[in-house]
């Protein structure tokens, strides 16, 4: 009787731990290859922060630095930092939509961190001032309006920019440029947005 006990244990432990041992080798082949150094850190996903002061923790302080924020859309349906770096554009800041990335999911890249000037700007943009902060939205706004979640991380992105970094809303600059990963869409919500951000 105490053998068949005893035994039982040890059928019960030796199936899970097998069990476990499966499961950790089936989630380490399907989890996501890690993101290199030089592409992006996630920094809020699904409930918006009270505060994005987190931006700020980079290499280098990024106060007196910059001058101008602009925005402009990945004219995608879906990506992340990663696929629109790979598109050859880096941007500072990369807010998601739900498909490559969490919806107004917050991504930093290395530029930002580093505190470096962006020397790839999207297609159709000629020069980028150094002093100027990129933002990318996912979406193709020419077709289809930001999610309200993509719209309030980004009026809370800029107007935590702007507070911070001393930026009026005169130099929070958006391009008319249909058909162009430079310009913002013509279904942004641009007036909406001007009545969110700092003055």
């Amino acid at each position: 009787m105490k053998k068949n006990k005893s035994n039982r244990k040890v059928v019960v432990f030796v199936s899970l731990v097998g069990t476990l041992t499966l499961t950790s080798a089936l989630l380490l082949a399907l989890a996501p290859a890690p993101l290199t150094p030089d592409t992006s850190t996630s920094l809020f996903a699904v409930d918006a922060p009270s505060s994005l002061d987190a931006i700020f923790d980079t290499n280098t302080p990024a106060v007196g630095r910059w001058k101008y924020i602009y925005i402009h859309h990945s004219r995608t349906p879906a990506g992340n930092a990663r696929t629109i770096a790979d598109e050859g554009v880096v941007d500072h800041f990369v807010i998601g939509n739900g498909d490559g990335c969490v919806d107004g999911e917050l991504q930093m890249t290395q530029t930002w961190k580093r505190q470096e000037s962006i020397d790839r700007p999207p297609t159709g943009v000629s020069r980028m001032d150094p002093t100027c902060i990129s933002v990318c939205i996912v979406g193709d706004f020419d077709h289809s309006r930001p999610t309200p979640t993509q719209e309030r991380r980004l009026a809370q992105l800029v107007g935590t920019l702007q507070s911070k970094l001393h930026i009026p809303a005169n130099r929070v600059l958006t391009v008319d440029q249909p058909g162009s990963m430079a310009g913002i869409g013509h279904s942004f919500p641009t007036e909406q947005f001007r009545n969110l951000i700092l003055p």
